[in-house]
């Protein structure tokens, strides 16, 4: 028999014993949940473009200037120091070039990938607003099969008023800024974030992707000289597709629209090589039609007046194999604008236009169940009843999609 302080010795043996099996135990099952949160991987490729040299000049003359006078080799370097810095939470990030990748595996490549540009300059009194976006894309790759696996759409802005007339010169290093800078603004910082909770879709997920986008009549009348319709429509899809991916979290295949031609489109990257990657049929599409843009004042004082502005369009998913409709609705979406008396002219377009991006961010977040989307939703006419079955459809589909 053990004396009382031989039982009290066996006892702390006992317990310490227990303790380091359970310390041991977490620890492995720690080990195993990081190892399994990372079991996700996918080589770092960097900066590529979304089209043919001719094509990037054309479509994307200030960052193609920016980017050739700069060099792709810092621009990759910055990017990838934030990457380390802030790694995906659930994905393995490798930094190795095209190169080491011999095609006998199915390595999954990630690239970001150049889009497109907007520069606009308008004269507002004696100063001119300049809006400056440059679009891309995070793109996720099958090596072997030269497939996208899911797009993670970026959109950089700088909204700036000067007292002068900018040249060329003030414009390049504004973009600049947007490409090579550390600010929050900045691609290094904005890539990470947008990839912070990335997944790579399983080969049972269902995919979706922005399809047609097009414009009534009456908007086409409204659009401003300076704006081109196919590349506001090219535009309005990545920024579907980006509030859709942002707000569900999921990866989208790239837009139909844009530089996504026929199923298919290129990659080109820093040491020259293209791939031509093919875009797999996506399970369910989505469609928007951009109905009419409306405005009004609705309040005036001699010191200011208060406009609202109103967006209207429809949005359609439809499961292309089978045509079958999970959502088809007529919405809208209005926001007010104050403007001061001293300010005798109103960008009524880039209103609109704004107006427009947040009624799409608002069908991105009912698709997604967001706190805020039920008060949107009974502001919908007519809305009702088929209005809450095919929001319900819709988040279901969503739900797949993961």
């Amino acid at each position: 028999m053990f004396s009382g302080k031989k039982r009290t010795r066996a006892r702390s043996a006992w317990l310490l014993l227990c303790g380091l099996v359970v310390v041991v135990g977490t620890a492995t099952f720690a080990s195993a949940a990081q190892a399994a949160d990372k079991s996700q991987q996918a080589y770092w490729a960097g900066f590529a473009y979304t089209a043919e040299q001719s094509a990037v000049e054309a479509s994307t003359p200030r960052a193609a200037t920016v980017l050739k006078a700069r060099g792709l080799a810092p621009l990759n370097q910055a990017l990838w120091a934030r990457l380390k810095a802030k790694p995906p939470a659930t994905l393995e990030l490798i930094d190795q070039p095209l190169a080491m990748l011999d095609g006998t595996t199915s390595a999954t490549v990630l690239a970001t990938a150049l889009d497109r540009e907007l520069v606009s300059i308008e004269p507002i009194g004696g100063q001119y607003k300049v809006l400056v976006e440059v679009a891309l894309q995070a793109l996720f790759f099958d090596f072997r099969e030269r497939q996208v696996v899911a797009s993670y759409p970026i959109t950089l802005q700088r909204i700036d008023v000067m007292e002068y007339l900018p040249d060329e010169d003030d414009i390049d290093a504004i973009v600049a800024d947007l490409l090579y800078g550390n600010a929050a603004t900045g691609l290094p910082q904005v890539l990470a974030d947008t990839l912070a909770k990335a997944q790579l879709p399983a080969a049972s997920t269902r995919r979706l992707q922005v399809g047609e986008v097009t414009l009534s009549d009456a908007v086409r009348a409204k659009l401003p000289d300076a704006v081109d319709e196919k590349m506001l429509r090219a535009t309005l899809a990545h920024e579907l597709s980006k509030t859709l991916s942002s707000n569900t979290g999921i990866g989208l295949l790239p837009p139909a629209s844009g530089q996504a031609i026929g199923g298919a489109m290129a990659a080109r990257f820093a040491d020259g090589k293209v791939y031509q990657l093919k875009i797999p049929e996506p399970d369910y599409v989505v469609k928007l039609r951009l109905d009419a843009l409306k405005n009004g004042v609705i309040n005036e004082t001699p010191a200011m007046k208060t406009m609202l502005f109103g967006a209207f369009f429809q949005a359609t998913v439809v499961e292309p194999f089978s045509g079958k409709v999970f959502f088809d609705q007529p919405l809208r979406k209005g926001a007010t604008k104050v403007v001061p008396a001293t300010q005798w002219h109103v960008d009524q377009w880039s209103a609109s236009y704004e107006t427009t991006l947040a009624g799409l961010d608002a069908f991105a977040g009912a698709a997604a169940r967001r706190a805020d989307s039920k008060a949107w939703l009974n502001e919908q006419k007519p809305g009702g009843k088929p209005l809450q079955q095919q929001t319900q459809a819709l988040q279901e589909l969503i739900t797949s999609c993961r």
